[in-house]
Formats: structure tokens, sequence, C-alpha cells
């Protein structure tokens, strides 16, 4: 009877607090950081980067030209790779006016990667950096970290797709 007293006195106690609790979770849930991306950073970007650091220089390019197109459907940010056709979605951690970065996480069997990029966008171009940690493991601990941090420079091509950019450009010869 007591155990009963008890739960219905925590239940009162609790009751009045649960809907602004909710309210604000509902709120921060409302708030979304991929609205709070800048519209200039979508479209299809030529990259440059170039190895600033890393604990294992075997294994990394040291210069790099790739090719990024950034698209927004909803409140979900793709970053696409034209060429390869490699294609995930990321998670936006900060904006602050032109600077956003974002982070994407692959994991297969025994390892992890986690991308994290950090842009800032100056009209027609972006600069940064891009972190990249691979975590390898063997029966399920973490036996090596291998990490490269690359300086990223970047011209905008098209704000549209740029499979879109390379099909116009053939209808028009």
């Amino acid at each position: 009877m007591k155990n009963l007293l008890l739960i219905f006195l925590i239940f009162i106690l609790i009751t009045p607090y649960a809907p602004a609790a909710a309210e604000s979770m509902l709120l921060k849930a409302g708030v979304s950081l991929s609205d709070q991306v800048p519209k200039g950073f979508f479209g299809t970007w030529k990259i440059k980067s170039v190895m600033t650091y890393s604990n294992n220089k075997k294994i990394f390019n040291e210069v790099t030209t790739d090719f990024w197109n950034l698209s927004k459907q909803g409140d979900v940010i793709t970053l696409a790779n034209p060429v390869s056709g490699a294609e995930a979605s990321v998670t936006v951690k900060d904006v602050k006016g032109n600077r956003i970065t974002f982070t994407h996480v692959t994991e297969g069997n025994n390892a992890k990667m986690i991308e994290t990029p950090t842009l800032t966008l100056s009209g027609e171009n972006f600069h940064g950096t891009d972190k990249i940690v691979i975590e390898k493991y063997k029966n399920g601990d973490k036996v090596r970290t291998d990490i490269v941090i690359y300086d990223i420079k970047a011209e905008k091509l098209s704000g549209m797709d740029i499979l879109d950019l390379l099909y116009s450009k053939a209808n028009s010869y």
C-alpha cells in the first residue's frame, strides 16, 4: 500500500511539468539545423583537397580533386559524388552564418568511417577542412585509428545537379 501511495504522489508531483517538458521537446524537434544551411551551399562543386595532417600518410591521397553535389529534400541533406555514384545523407552539426559543419558515418563489419567537413561559403566558392577518421576493429575491439585532415577549396559549377548540367551541354551541341 505504501508503494502505491508513493507512486501516486510522484505522479501528482510530475504531472504539472509533463506538458511543459513535452512542449519543449516538440520545439527542439521542430527546429532543424538543415533549415539554417545557406541556400548557396546547394548545387554542384569541384573540390580540391590538400592533406594538412595524417597519422598514416600511406593510406590517404595527399591531393585530390573531386565533385560534390549537395541537395536538400525536406530536412534531409544529401551529399552525392556524380562521378563515383556514391551518395549519402549527412547530419548537420552546426550552422553559424555562412559556416556549416556536418558529419557522415559509414559502418562496415570491421571498420567505421566518420567524415566531418567544416565549410565556409564565400559567394561561388567555399573553403574549409575535412576530417576523416577510420576506426578498424577485430573481434569487436578497436585495433587502429587512422586520421586525415584536408584543407579544401571548392568552386561552384552549377546550382543544379551535375547530371542535368552534363545532359544539357550534350544536347546543346
